[in-house]
């Protein structure tokens, strides 16, 4: 039997009968499976042995296998970066080496996820593929991997994505480049890295590991279940999770102490009035109908009837007015001023949960603002001068919650925010880098009483314990 990569799949010439994962391909004649299935097909030939030491493939076999898919070369490299690695992410690498070099690292944001990264990668001694969610990630994993590996090999570290199309020995990517290329580049690498893995179960980034044949993969996160359960896949195509570190036991000594403030305030009677009303709306609309909107079929269910009936849409946007009139409540930003006030010495980020807010904040407070409209030079320069202390305070909307390492600040401030535990974790992640003075970092949340943001905020904070409510 022959293994050839082609085009994303695998095609086995000449296999027998009982070959495993495969499926008949009548164009060709031939069988023909998924390419991750690679390692298991070798496995199922007698043709590959891993363990602790490097994976090599065998001179003995049950099956006769010509291996013509394989087009990564070995590599030896050593992290230039004279660093060692903290006892957790040793732990970390020595887990995922335990588990055949296959499955998923759960660290919290700030933690060194990418200096395990580089770890795995020299470890693993193969052409390597990075994938990131961002194009600001991609070039912070370029700029890391240059410093660590450029000097020791022959092309410089490859980019795919962001108008560069260089694929190299160890190259980084984003998701949506990866996903348009993988079926011409899947054979090149035997190491795939992927950042913020919780992004992969999205069904067209599955197809990235899944027309990749690399025999080892790591999945990098800080938050790696989702909602919709939809994380489960992960298991077959990264492989588990083979170590997860909480944020509590980092806290002190290689992340900030944290306190988490909870913060409620009224509407005024004005804003009562109007968010009853709208709200009511809404209610009465879902009261009359069998959404159960506890399930995420429930609430599609509500949207696409909105689609066609009048009462609904109308039922649709008196939510979205009364949640409005709740994120933007007049004493939120009298809180905020007061915040502001008290640390005007620290490195504020305040987060909102729409562009909208985010440009009022920026305006209102006058302070520098970033959103997913924010051009990448400006982004950079804005957290060049927050970094530098030039800027002692921004606002942002939700392009910082992952994807750009955001240095120096301590303290944050949530304005409006959705249900998500990520999201939530994600946010309190920006401030836990360890700062000089060793101060404890502080996470505020301003919610407005008595209104739906209870509930998302009881949603959201899930495993974080809070240190004040007032």
């Amino acid at each position: 039997m022959r293994i050839e990569f082609d085009d994303g799949t695998l095609l086995l010439r000449n296999a027998p009968d009982d070959v495993p994962y495969a499926e008949w391909d009548d164009r060709v004649d031939e069988y023909r499976t998924r390419a991750y299935r690679y390692r298991s097909l070798l496995e199922w030939a007698g043709k590959w042995t891993g363990g602790n030491e490097q994976a090599t493939l065998q001179e003995g076999f049950v099956h006769t296998l010509e291996d013509a898919a394989r087009a990564y070369p070995d590599l030896d490299l050593t992290p230039a970066l004279h660093i060692e690695p903290r006892d957790y992410q040793q732990a970390a690498l020595n887990a995922w080496i335990d588990h055949d070099r296959r499955g998923s690292v759960v660290l919290p944001t700030g933690s060194g996820k990418t200096f395990l990264g580089l770890q795995a990668i020299a470890d693993a001694g193969v052409n390597t593929l990075v994938v990131t969610p961002t194009i600001d990630l991609m070039n912070q994993w370029h700029a890391t991997l240059t410093n660590a590996f450029g000097e020791q090999l022959s092309e410089p570290i490859g980019v795919l994505g962001g108008g560069s199309h260089e694929v190299t020995a160890i190259t980084v990517t984003t998701y949506d480049s990866a996903y348009r290329y993988v079926n011409e580049y899947g054979d090149r690498f035997g190491l795939l890295v992927v950042d913020e893995v919780h992004h992969l179960p999205a069904p067209t980034y599955q197809q990235i590991p899944e027309m990749t044949i690399a025999p080892y993969r790591l999945g990098l996160t800080a938050t790696y279940e989702r909602a919709d359960d939809k994380h489960e896949v992960l298991e077959d195509l990264i492989g588990p999770v083979v170590y997860e570190e909480q944020v509590d036991n980092l806290a002190g000594e290689f992340l900030s102490e944290y306190e988490t403030i909870h913060l409620s305030v009224d509407l005024t009677s004005e804003e009562r009035e109007r968010y009853d009303e709208e709200y009511q709306i809404y209610r009465d609309y879902v009261d009359s109908h069998d959404f159960d909107l506890w399930k995420e079929t429930g609430y599609q269910e509500f949207l696409q009837r909105t689609s066609y009936d009048p009462q609904g849409r109308r039922a649709l946007i008196a939510k979205q007015r009364a949640e409005k009139i709740a994120r933007t409540a007049e004493r939120k930003l009298d809180t905020l001023d007061n915040l502001i006030k008290r640390h005007h010495d620290d490195r504020v980020i305040i987060f909102t949960a729409n562009n909208e807010f985010a440009y009022d904040i920026s305006k209102e407070f006058i302070v520098p603002c970033i959103t997913h409209q924010t051009k990448t030079d400006e982004r950079t320069e804005i957290l060049e001068r927050f970094k530098t202390g030039e800027y002692s305070m921004l606002a942002t909307s939700q392009v910082l919650d992952e994807g750009i390492d955001v240095p120096a600040a301590n303290v944050g401030i949530i304005l409006s925010g959705s249900a998500s535990k990520r999201q939530y974790a994600q946010r309190l992640g920006r401030i836990l880098r360890p700062t000089e003075n060793r101060e404890p970092a502080r996470l505020y949340e301003i919610i407005a009483a008595d209104t739906k943001e209870n509930y998302v905020s009881q949603q959201r904070r899930q495993g974080v314990t809070d240190s004040a409510d007032s």
